[in-house]
């Protein structure tokens, strides 16, 4: 962990913030998209350090982060129907429901499949139109 441990040298963290503030000149609104940064940046103190005119905004979050219990069994007890095909990000796979995970139904023969856009799975859908892809 040689790059994360660095961050936590004060004499860098210091002249990393002193860098930040000489070169942001003008407002800054910066998202964080993951419930896991914000509670890094809230943990460590950042916000309270960032020049006023940088404001950090919490953003929607990841569906690994803001999804919640139920809707993931929810869309278990989907997928799990017969003529069914669920398309999902890849890192939705393994996240825990109550009893099971996608990757778990995928591999008991549910039609799960990987996407990277909401494009692939309306491609899917037009391949399979004798299937609900959901």
């Amino acid at each position: 962990m040689k790059y994360f441990d660095e961050y936590r040298d004060a004499a860098i963290a210091e002249n990393i913030l002193a860098n930040i503030r000489a070169t942001s000149t003008r407002e800054i609104r910066l998202m964080e998209v993951c419930g896991t940064h914000t509670v890094a940046i809230f943990r460590n103190g950042i916000r309270g350090i960032l020049p006023e005119n940088i404001s950090l905004l919490s953003g929607p979050g990841c569906p690994v982060c803001v999804t919640s219990n139920e809707d993931i069994d929810k869309t278990l007890y989907i997928a799990k129907q017969k003529d069914v095909i669920l398309p999902t990000f890849g890192d939705m796979i393994k996240v825990p429901g109550s009893n099971s995970s996608l990757e778990e139904e995928r591999a008991r023969g549910a039609d799960i499949r990987v996407v990277y856009s909401a494009l692939d799975a309306l491609d899917i859908a037009r391949r399979n139109p004798q299937k609900m892809v959901v």
